[in-house]
């Protein structure tokens, strides 16, 4: 999925915050970005992988998280959700058991293996959210640049307004700053609120209008 920087949502954030630093104004857009994909579960991403060896899945891009898993497949065969010490992996019993997959474990942050562990193609329904933490340096021209302040294009194209209410609502309610104004940061607030039950009502049915219908998530 193409990526897009945060920098191009500025024109729907900064002149309702003036004199906010961009650097301020593109950590409120990530968070509001966050907390929008939280509620929404608006990006949707399906992978897959060829296991040769265990734990080997890392299962998202280097500028995402796993929100949520929604669906995980083995060879075509659908995956049971579990605990990672309720497999009882031989990690922790000191004996492997064998067979076909039937489980999907969650070792680590963004991390996932099946058990019984055995090769083959692991396909995973994942909604995803952008990280929270920052990586700088990698552009050499602009080293204070932070390479995770980053969405998918489709965010930009879709919902940049939207966001710009998360972010509004963010930067509005910070103390002491020459931008400081909470009446209006709860103003945007409610706009933010309302934009995300929304875009989740929307996203559920999608735009081929899907009837609905209710399907259990997990992880």
């Amino acid at each position: 999925m193409a990526m897009v920087e945060l920098s191009l949502f500025l024109g729907y954030v900064l002149p309702f915050a003036p004199g906010c630093p961009q650097h301020t104004a593109e950590r409120a857009l990530r968070s509001a970005a966050i907390e929008w994909c939280e509620r929404t579960n608006g990006w949707r991403s399906i992978s897959s992988f060829d296991l040769t060896e265990n734990r080997q899945a890392i299962v998202t891009p280097e500028h995402a998280v796993i929100h949520k898993i929604e669906e995980a497949t083995f060879d075509g065969e659908p995956l049971t959700p579990t605990l990672f010490t309720e497999a009882a992996p031989d990690e922790l019993t000191g004996e492997a058991e064998t067979g076909e997959p039937r489980y999907l474990t969650q070792v680590g942050p963004n991390e996932v293996s099946v058990y019984p562990f055995a090769p083959g193609l692991l396909r995973l329904s994942l909604f995803l959210k952008p990280r929270e933490d920052s990586l700088f340096g990698t552009d050499p021209d602009d080293p204070l640049k932070d390479a995770y302040n980053v969405v998918p294009d489709f965010m930009l194209s879709q919902h940049a307004e939207r966001l710009s209410f998360g972010a509004l609502a963010r930067l509005l309610a910070m103390p002491n700053q020459t931008f400081t104004n909470p009446q209006e940061a709860q103003r945007y607030r409610l706009m933010f609120d309302a934009a995300c039950d929304g875009t989740s009502s929307a996203s559920i049915k999608g735009q081929q209008r899907a009837r609905l219908r209710i399907k259990p998530q997990w992880l």
